[in-house]
């Protein structure tokens, strides 16, 4: 049986091997696939089950939603590289906040 640290570390690997190819292509829809492996931990409440400690929840809030909403404008948006560079460096941000 695993558990939801396993779990959340597995989606976050699983993301992580869409995005970083997609950031280094220029290539949002490939993003897309691990963004929705990224956000699965947060819908199934893995984080907060596995005892994930979040030492600033709300600034955690706040750079996902910012992560988030550079992505978003990166897929839709004009393909600039200031918003898959701020999309690159966010998303490494909360990776690095969940896995202390």
């Amino acid at each position: 049986m695993t558990t939801d640290k396993e779990l959340t570390l597995f989606c976050i690997l699983i993301a992580g091997i869409f995005i970083i190819p997609s950031l280094v292509f220029n290539k949002p829809i490939i993003a897309l696939i691990g963004v929705i492996f990224d956000l699965l931990p947060l819908i199934f409440g893995w984080l907060k089950k596995a005892a994930i400690t979040i030492s600033f929840p709300v600034a955690f809030g706040v750079v996902i939603a910012f992560t988030y909403l550079f992505f978003i404008i990166w897929l839709f948006g004009p393909r600039i590289l200031t918003m898959r560079i701020l999309f690159g460096e966010f998303w490494f941000l909360t990776v690095i906040a969940r896995l202390e």
